[in-house]
C-alpha cells in the first residue's frame, strides 16, 4: 500500500467528477431534491399542534406522540389533575387549547419492566384528532411499550371531548429528512463503480498498475473520494432539510453507516459490471430500494405495518439505515433501537464488502497475468 499513491489517484479522480457535466449534475441531484422537500414539507402541515403532558420521569412516549405531528407545541403539566381539568372526562363538550394530553407515572419503563402493568392516561380533542389518528397513536405509544418489554403490560385510559371533525397531518417533516438523506447514499453507489468501469472501458487499469500504485492502491483510491464526497453531501442535505435535531450522535453514526454501506454496494457493483449501461440497471433498481425504504419508518410505517410490502422491505438493510436515522431525528436514544439498526446496517457491510474484495482480488490478478 503507498499511501502517496492513493492520494493521487484520489486527487485526479477527484478533479474529473467536478470537470465532468454529467458526474457533477449526479452529484447535485441530491441537493436539489432536499430543496424540493423542503419547500413541500413547509407548505404541507403547517398548522402548530398543542399537546399537554405530564411526565415526571421524563419517559420517551411522550416523545412518541409529539412525533406524530407536523408542528407540536409541547406544554408541561404540573400535576395529571391539570392535564385532566384541560380536557374534561370522556365525552365532553368543551372548547380546549389542546389537542392531545398524555399522563405518563413516574417510573414508567421501571414499571413496564417488571410487569406491573402501568396505566397511561390519554385524553383526545375530537376537534383536532380524528378516530383514525387516535388509533394509530395507540398504536405508536403500544409499540414503544413493546420495545421496552414484549409482551408489553401496559394499561391506556382514553377520553375523548368533542365529535372528531378534522384530520391531522402526520409528521411527514422527518419523512423528507429520511427520503432525502437516502437519496443522497445513491452517489455512493454510483460514483465508485463509474470510476472503476471507466478504467475498464479506457483500458487504463493496466497503465496505473505499471506506475508505483498496486490494483489496492486504486481502489482505496476511488473509495476514499467517494467516501468524501459521500458524507459531505449527506450532511449538506441534512443542513439544507433543517435536519440537525434529536441525538445528532446517533444521527451521524447511521449517516456513516449508511455512507459504508453505500460505498459497498458500489465497489460490488463495479467489480461485476464492465460496462457503465449494464450498471445503469442496478443503480435503478438500488434507487428504488433506497427510496422506498424511506415510507416505511415512523408513523407512515406504522400505518403501512399491514401491508405485505412492508414485510419484504424490512428484510432489507436501507430499512434498517432510514429507521435508525429516523429514531435518531425523533431522539429516541433506546440501545435497543441503535443496537439492532446499527448491527444490521453494519453485518450486511461487512459481508457485501467482503463479497466485493474477493471479486476484486480475482480480477487482480488477472489484470497482473495480462
Amino acid at each position: 500500500m503507498h499511501i502517496r499513491s492513493i492520494f493521487a489517484i484520489a486527487r485526479k479522480d477527484a478533479i474529473d467528477i467536478i470537470l465532468n457535466r454529467n458526474a457533477l449534475f449526479g452529484l447535485l441531484t441530491p441537493i436539489f431534491l432536499a430543496l424540493l422537500f423542503l419547500g413541500i414539507s413547509s407548505v404541507v402541515g403547517a398548522k402548530t399542534t398543542n399537546i399537554l403532558i405530564y411526565d415526571p420521569g421524563n419517559a420517551g412516549i411522550d416523545q412518541v406522540v409529539s412525533s406524530f405531528f407536523a408542528h407540536p407545541s409541547i406544554t408541561r403539566a404540573g400535576s395529571p389533575d391539570d392535564v385532566a381539568a384541560a380536557f374534561g372526562p370522556n365525552g365532553a363538550h368543551k372548547s380546549s387549547q389542546y389537542a392531545v394530553g398524555l399522563v405518563v407515572p413516574a417510573n414508567f419503563e421501571a414499571e413496564l419492566r417488571q410487569r406491573n402493568h402501568p396505566q397511561l392516561s390519554f385524553y383526545v380533542n375530537g376537534d383536532e384528532v380524528n378516530n383514525q389518528d387516535r388509533q394509530l397513536l395507540l398504536r405508536l405509544m403500544s409499540s414503544y411499550a413493546s420495545a421496552v418489554i414484549n409482551p408489553q403490560p401496559l394499561n391506556i385510559t382514553v377520553a375523548t371531548i368533542n365529535p372528531p371533525v378534522s384530520t391531522p397531518v402526520l409528521d411527514i417533516s422527518n419523512f423528507y429528512i429520511v427520503a432525502a438523506l437516502l437519496t443522497s447514499f445513491l452517489v455512493g453507489i454510483s460514483l465508485v463503480p463509474n470510476l472503476l468501469i471507466e478504467e475498464k472501458e479506457k483500458k487504463t487499469m493496466r497503465m496505473l498498475m505499471v506506475s508505483p500504485a498496486s490494483f489496492t492502491d486504486i481502489v482505496l483510491g476511488k473509495l476514499l473520494v467517494g467516501l468524501v464526497y459521500q458524507i459531505v453531501l449527506a450532511l449538506v442535505v441534512i443542513a439544507v432539510q433543517k435536519g440537525f435535531v434529536g441525538n445528532i450522535t446517533i444521527l451521524l453514526l447511521f449517516v456513516l453507516l449508511g455512507s459504508c454501506f453505500a460505498l459497498s454496494l458500489g465497489l460490488l457493483a463495479g467489480s461485476i459490471f464492465e460496462t457503465t449501461s449494464a450498471l445503469g440497471g442496478f443503480i435503478s433498481i438500488a434507487s428504488i430500494l433506497f427510496t422506498v425504504s424511506a415510507f416505511f419508518t415512523g408513523p407512515l410505517g406504522t400505518l403501512l405495518s399491514g401491508n405485505p410490502v412492508a414485510q419484504v422491505i424490512r428484510i432489507l438493510p436501507t430499512y434498517y439505515i432510514a429507521d435508525g436515522a429516523f429514531n435518531a431525528l425523533q431522539n429516541q436514544n433506546a440501545l435497543t433501537y441503535i443496537l439492532f439498526d446499527g448491527g444490521i446496517v453494519l453485518a450486511c457491510t461487512v459481508v457485501v464488502l467482503g463479497l466485493a474484495l474477493w471479486l476484486l482480488r480475482r480480477q487482480a490478478s488477472i489484470v497482473a497475468a495480462i
